[in-house]
């Protein structure tokens, strides 16, 4: 089969967001893997995806938002199969009480009298790691207010019920010959993409690589692209069909995705800072702008928008920074407790965890 990239979690203007909820009520079975050591559950989480790739079973692979290159867990879903960082869900286990398989505690393999030789330095780091993000969140809401300013004027220039038309054809050339399914939908959300120390990352070509059609969605700020999506899901799963839904990674309110896996077809927002444009044969360009927006808004609010642009990007650029900040800080942290783990008793734990799950 494949690997799928996902971002369960994400660095937002709403702060620190997490998806595990859809997790947990999709998987059968989910398994919590907590400990400070983020290099080493990576390596648990590959371990545990590794087998199931052999199997030639398909494996959602959930990347940190902090740190693209480590993970937050792997999916399995033909197995129903979850295995997620419990480290930053703290209570995970009470809130969902009855649906967590196992959770493990990686810290337990740490000697806790070297870890107390450092505790002034590992409670500063863990203190400004929590201030450089908060303070990068502030950076996002800031950047998300510009946004809505730009998104009103746009707005101002918009047409509702051509709007409303252009949603009207994109259902019926869906849905025309669906019929109400007989199974119950399973409704998934995850991120496509993030804000991490590098900059915005996205993996949606690899999500949409198998997907047979593709509505790409241009339009500028309040064009309604989030609103198609929202209703055209909706639509979906009123007849029965199952819908992966695909929050911004910078408004989790907003969305910018949505996948009807059993019609092979996704609907995505392909403007900054995710441009996707036409690749595939079988693409289709739906541009708001042009079929729902009197265009002369550009001319009008020129300078205005060329002002909120700028702004936009300085706040956005400020918060990565931040987020790299974060991220120095963190990497030397783990070094910590990196040097207080028995790695053999470490090792000898994750083998007795890969062998717990992939026996299932």
């Amino acid at each position: 089969m494949s690997v799928k990239h996902f971002f369960l979690d994400g660095n937002t203007s709403k702060g620190y967001v997490s998806l595990v909820k859809y997790i947990v009520s999709t998987m059968n079975k989910v398994y919590v893997v907590k400990g400070s050591l983020g290099s080493e559950k990576t390596k648990l989480f590959k371990t545990i995806s590794d087998y199931f790739e052999q199997q030639n079973l398909l494996v959602y692979l959930l990347h940190n938002p902090s740190d693209e290159d480590q993970l937050d867990g792997i999916v399995v879903p033909e197995k129903s199969i979850a295995v997620v960082d419990g480290s930053k869900r703290n209570g995970i286990e009470a809130k969902y009480s009855g649906f967590i398989e196992e959770s493990i505690n990686l810290d337990e393999m740490i000697d806790k009298v070297k870890l107390v030789i450092n505790k002034k330095s590992i409670i500063s780091k863990r203190n400004e790691i929590e201030q450089l993000h908060e303070e990068a969140y502030a950076k996002f809401a800031r950047g998300k207010e510009i946004h809505e300013k730009k998104e009103e004027l746009y707005i101002s220039a918009m047409d509702f019920d051509k709007a409303n038309k252009v949603t009207a054809q994109l259902a019926a050339s869906l849905f025309h010959n669906v019929t109400i399914a007989k199974e119950n939908p399973i409704v998934e959300q995850l991120f496509f993409g993030a804000a991490t120390p590098n900059g915005a990352i996205n993996f949606i070509d690899n999500i949409t690589s198998d997907i047979s059609k593709r509505y790409i969605i241009k339009g500028r700020s309040g064009s309604g692209k989030s609103t198609v999506m929202r209703k055209i899901g909706k639509y979906a799963e009123n007849v029965g069909l199952s819908v992966q839904y695909f929050p911004c990674g910078l408004d989790p309110n907003s969305l910018d995705m949505i996948i009807i896996p059993s019609l092979s077809v996704a609907i995505l927002d392909g403007t900054a800072p995710h441009v996707i444009d036409p690749t595939r044969a079988s693409d289709e360009v739906i541009d708001m702008f042009e079929l729902c927006m009197d265009q002369s808004i550009d001319t009008k609010y020129d300078e205005e928008f060329k002002q909120l642009h700028v702004a936009y990007k300085a706040e956005m650029k400020e918060g990565t920074r931040l987020l790299e900040e974060a991220k120095k800080v963190k990497d030397s942290l783990e070094q910590i407790y990196l040097e207080a783990v028995d790695t053999v008793e470490l090792y000898n734990k994750m083998n007795e965890i890969v062998a717990t799950i992939t026996a299932n």
